[in-house]
């Protein structure tokens, strides 16, 4: 992977680029956080949109409490 100036944009920044980044989706991209995956782009493209980062840790927390209650439902002796 070459290294890309970082640059930091708006979300309407993004959205109104005319080409969309190249980013390699790999295994490791799948089941992770939605922070990690904006760090991943990140690394990838060189982008970061700090508007989504708090959108991106509310997401992460409600996931980490909906797991806890799914495991807790599921399998109330273990939790």
């Amino acid at each position: 992977m070459a290294a890309r100036e970082p640059r930091r944009l708006t979300l309407q920044e993004f959205v109104a680029e005319d080409k969309p980044p190249a980013v390699k989706v790999g295994r490791h991209f799948n089941g992770g956080a939605f922070m990690d995956c904006h760090c991943r782009i990140f690394a990838e493209t060189g982008i970061w949109i700090e508007e989504l980062v708090p959108v991106f840790q509310k997401l992460d927390a409600h996931l980490a409490a909906a797991n806890a209650k799914t495991v807790r439902e599921l399998s109330p002796k273990l939790a």
